[in-house]
C-alpha cells in the first residue's frame, strides 16, 4: 500500500498543533522542542536559549558546523487562540487548527524532509526551528545568526506564500509616541494642555502622510495599535480630568527603499510636546528575483505544481529578514492555506504533498 507524504506530515502536524505553544509561553515552547528532539532523534542538534526563548539548529554535519549551503527555517510559536483551536481537525481536505498554516504544517514538512535527505546530501544542510518568530525572531533566528550561523540561501516556511516565492517583504518599525501636557478640570480646558489632543494631532499628521490604502498596495503603511493615558502608572478613573500624559504605539511596515529615511520622516511629522521612542526596527527582507536559487526553485514550482506563479513582495515580515540584514539571500515559501491569526486557520492537505516534492526536488538538484 502506497503511503503519501501527506499521510506522514498530517499526523506530525496534528501533534505540533495540539501543543498550545503561544509565543511567550516558555513552558510550552520547551515542551514542543522536546517533542521535536524526540521525533528527530539521531540527527545532530545544537540547542540555543536567549531571554528564555529556546531554539534548535539541526545539521547533517557535526555540531561545530555553522556555515551551510542551505538553511530550512521554521517557527513553532503561534498567536493566541481558543482552546478548541489547539485540537486539530481534518475536514474537506483541509487541516484546521491554530498554527496549521502559520507554520506548523510547513515545519512538519521540513522536519520530515530533513530526516530523509540529511544523510544523502553531500553539502551542509540545516534545519532551524524557533519559538519567537511572532514577536520578531530576535531570540531565535537572529540569536543563532549572532552565534555564527550562516547560509548561502535560506528557505523560510511561511504563511501567505501559497507556492508563490516571496523574495522581498516590508520591514517593521515599531515606535512609541509620547505626549506630555498639563492636567486640568475637563470643564476648564483652557487651564490645561491635554496630552490626548497633542498625540491625536501627531497621529493625524502621520496618517496624512501615510493614509491607509483601500486595497493591497506595496507601499509603506502605518497603523495605530495601542493608546494609553497613564503609561506604567495605575489607570486614571477620574473622567473629568484631562491627562498630562498619553502614549501610543504605531506599527510601521515600510518598503526597503525607505530604509534610510523612515525614522527621520516619522520624527518630522511630530509636534511640540510629542516625542518618539523606537521599540523595534529590523532590516527589510530583500533578495534579487534573479538570484540563481530563486530562479531554479521557480522553475521547479512551475514543473511540479503545473502552474507558473509570480514572484511576489509581501506586506508582513518573517525571520528571512534577519538573514537579509547580514547579506544572506533567502525567500519565504510555504504550502497553500488561509486565515492565519484568525478563526478558521487551515492548510490545504494535498498541497503538503506538493510542497514536500518541490523542496525535495530543489535540494536534490543543487550542484555540490
Amino acid at each position: 500500500m502506497h503511503i503519501s507524504m501527506q499521510d506522514k506530515i498530517i499526523p506530525l502536524a496534528k501533534k505540533l498543533i495540539s501543543v498550545p505553544s503561544v509565543t511567550g509561553d516558555i513552558e510550552k515552547a520547551v515542551a514542543i522542542l522536546k517533542f521535536t528532539e524526540r521525533y528527530m532523534e539521531g540527527h545532530t542538534v545544537t540547542p540555543f536559549v536567549s531571554n528564555s526563548f529556546p531554539s534548535l539548529l539541526y545539521s547533517n554535519k557535526d555540531k561545530d558546523t555553522r556555515n551551510f549551503k542551505f538553511i530550512l527555517n521554521a517557527h513553532l510559536d503561534v498567536v493566541p487562540g481558543t482552546t478548541s483551536q489547539f485540537t486539530p481537525q481534518v475536514k474537506n481536505g483541509k487541516l484546521y487548527g491554530r498554527g496549521a498554516y502559520d507554520t506548523k504544517a510547513g515545519a512538519a514538512t521540513m522536519m520530515l524532509l530533513f530526516k530523509e535527505l540529511a544523510p544523502k546530501i553531500p553539502f551542509p544542510l540545516a534545519l532551524q526551528i524557533t519559538t519567537d518568530e511572532e514577536v520578531g525572531g530576535e531570540d531565535g533566528t537572529k540569536y543563532q545568526i549572532e552565534n555564527g550561523v550562516r547560509g548561502d540561501f535560506v528557505i523560510a516556511t511561511e504563511c501567505g506564500s501559497n507556492f508563490r516565492i516571496i523574495h522581498e517583504a516590508k520591514a517593521r518599525l515599531v515606535v512609541k509616541l509620547i505626549a506630555t501636557g498639563k492636567t486640568s478640570h475637563s470643564a476648564y480646558p483652557w487651564l490645561g494642555d491635554n496630552a490626548i489632543w497633542k498625540l491625536q494631532q501627531a497621529i493625524h499628521n502621520i496618517l496624512q502622510k501615510y493614509p491607509i490604502p483601500d486595497e493591497a498596495l506595496y507601499q509603506t503603511t502605518v497603523n495605530v495599535t495601542h493608546i494609553e493615558t497613564q503609561g506604567k502608572e495605575k489607570r486614571d478613573t477620574a473622567y473629568n480630568r484631562t491627562p498630562d500624559y498619553c502614549e501610543a504605539i504605531i506599527d510601521v511596515r515600510y518598503i526597503p527603499t525607505e530604509k534610510e529615511t523612515i525614522v527621520a520622516q516619522i520624527k518630522s511629522l511630530l509636534i511640540d510636546g510629542v516625542s518618539m521612542e523606537i521599540l523595534h526596527n529590523s532590516a527589510p527582507h530583500q533578495t534579487d528575483e534573479h538570484n540563481q536559487h530563486v530562479q531554479a526553485l521557480h522553475k521547479i514550482v512551475t514543473k511540479v505544481y503545473k502552474e507558473k506563479l509570480p514572484l511576489v513582495k509581501q506586506h508582513a515580515t518573517s525571520d528571512a529578514r534577519h538573514y537579509s540584514g547580514i547579506g544572506v539571500d533567502g525567500i519565504e515559501f510555504g504550502p497553500i492555506g488561509a486565515n492565519q491569526h484568525t478563526d478558521g486557520e487551515y492548510v490545504n492537505i494535498k498541497s503538503l504533498d506538493t510542497y514536500y516534492a518541490i523542496l525535495k526536488k530543489f535540494l536534490l538538484s543543487v550542484d555540490k
